[in-house]
């Protein structure tokens, strides 16, 4: 409808929400409702205070924004951020490119800012060799939990090359510099956001 970076949520309905310590589960709460209703949104940009009508539905949360060949022997593959489905749509798409003949891939996490840990874990295992490490986290105590590949990736052998930006981060900089680390593949772009830590 229109919405765009940046615009800060001032109302939803007619209940204010800004500035007013109102909860984000809340005005979540406030937001869904049965496909079809509708909802007024309003937010500021900038100087400007503007009202959306918004007709509810289901989003899918898709992650593969594109997929095809380039030629005859590479793929590529532009991935927007790691939701619940990535594995599989990741899955499902290299699958087909190497159907067509794949070989290298180009795997484009430009501006993905990340989002499911376990995701980028389980596309990374696809890549990586039996034994690889994967990433480790960290607690305050210094207790590590450590995550190795399996050995059972399906591009354990293929040519990849990872392209980033200022915009990749957390996940995304998870699978690039595991990638990196252990040699199985080119990072190709600018420095990543260098989020450093994980919440669950």
């Amino acid at each position: 409808v229109g919405l765009q970076k940046g615009d800060r949520i001032l109302k939803v309905g007619d209940k204010d929400i800004a500035g007013v310590k109102f909860p984000q589960d809340s005005m979540v709460r406030r937001m869904k409702a049965p496909a079809g209703t509708k909802v007024t949104v309003t937010v500021g940009r900038g100087n400007e205070t503007i009202p959306f009508e918004i007709t509810r539905g289901k989003i899918p949360m898709h992650c593969v924004d594109a997929s095809f060949m380039i030629n005859d022997t590479t793929g590529y593959i532009k991935l927007s951020k790691f939701s619940r489905t990535t594995f599989s749509e990741f899955s499902q798409a290299s699958a087909t490119l190497l159907g067509k003949g794949m070989k290298k891939l180009i795997f484009d996490l430009r501006g993905n800012s990340g989002g499911y840990l376990d995701q980028a874990i389980l596309v990374a295992n696809e890549f990586l060799h039996e034994g690889q490490l994967i990433v480790y986290t960290e607690d305050r105590r210094h207790e590590q939990l450590r995550e190795y590949a399996d050995g059972k990736g399906s591009a354990q052998n293929m040519e990849v090359v990872v392209l980033i930006d200022e915009g990749s981060a957390s996940s995304s900089e998870i699978l690039a510099g595991a990638l990196q680390d252990n040699d199985r593949g080119t990072i190709i772009g600018r420095r990543s956001f260098g989020k450093g830590l994980v919440q669950q």
